[in-house]
């Protein structure tokens, strides 16, 4: 079920919807192929951008032991920056995936804020195919003016990690993590004030990505709260079985979808459905616009 205190919180526009890399790979290119995992994406750089058979090695071995982090600090400290920038593009803008209807469900719920660790251009195409090209402004962690837009009445679109368009700029690695804190500051420190002010509902997001971790570790400490924030996972995920750990230790309720496995997301997209519906019916009864 969907908590009518959270559809209050989008329907009042106090709600920020985070989108995870689950999200993307809802949508499909022309040949029906999906948008990589992280595991799938790292083993695509390490081949396009690793010359020395020891490095590829090294990669392959984090890989494998699923310590993602430091096989992308390989990549991008090893690796060919013209191959890494060539690839990025090619693998999140050539291809052309279109958005699933899940996005354009989440861009007809128009929430104020969407934020997203993904590379790619999905929500941007659901926005533009919504309400054109002029209906949003988008920011990176390279683009200044990102607190005078939280001020005027504009849809936002935060990129965390970057876009693909600008590839030398994404971040990857821990050393990019880290440069982001650094170099960009006020840019993660706005992020978390915003996570810390409004209500978040977290759609195809793994907690383990250190920005996230760590803004909502902080903004859990700092602030005493009885009003969670969301995330919709399957009901098999390794989330489910931990929901007690990750309510307790980041004010996190988990929504849940149902799943036969771990791999299963076939009722992902019904659920999106109920909460548009819920969203939709709200805003009637109370004659309100998006």
């Amino acid at each position: 079920m969907w908590p009518d205190s959270l559809i209050r919180e989008i329907v009042e526009k106090r709600c920020i919807i985070h989108l995870g890399s689950g999200m993307s790979c809802q949508s499909v290119d022309e040949h029906g192929n999906r948008p990589p995992s992280w595991e799938s994406l790292l083993n695509t750089l390490k081949n396009a951008t690793l010359s020395r058979s020891e490095d590829r090695e090294l990669t392959d071995e984090f890989i494998s032991q699923k310590k993602y982090l430091d096989a992308a600090e390989v990549i991008r400290t090893k690796g060919s920056p013209a191959e890494y920038n060539a690839k990025i593009r090619e693998v999140f803008i050539e291809k052309n995936f279109i958005p699933s209807s899940a996005h354009i469900n989440l861009v007809n719920i128009s929430p104020r804020i969407f934020s997203t660790t993904n590379y790619d251009t999905l929500v941007e195409g659901a926005l533009i195919e919504n309400s054109g090209h002029n209906s949003f402004t988008q920011y990176e962690h390279t683009r200044d003016g990102l607190l005078d837009s939280v001020r005027s009445p504009s849809t936002i679109l935060i990129k965390m990690h970057g876009c693909a368009k600008h590839a030398a700029d994404t971040i990857l690695s821990r050393s990019d993590y880290f440069n982001l804190r650094k170099k960009y500051r006020s840019f993660f420190e706005l992020t978390s004030s915003l996570y810390k002010l409004n209500t978040v509902l977290f759609i195809s997001c793994g907690i383990e990505d250190p920005d996230i971790n760590l803004i909502l570790e902080n903004n859990n400490i700092e602030t005493d709260t009885t009003n969670p924030s969301y995330a919709m996972v399957g009901s098999k995920s390794y989330a489910a079985r931990i929901k007690d750990t990750i309510k307790s230790q980041y004010n996190i309720e988990l929504i849940l979808y149902d799943q036969e496995n771990e791999n299963d997301h076939s009722n992902f997209e019904k659920k999106l459905d109920e909460l548009k519906e819920k969203v939709d019916l709200v805003r009637t009864k109370f004659g309100l616009t998006n």
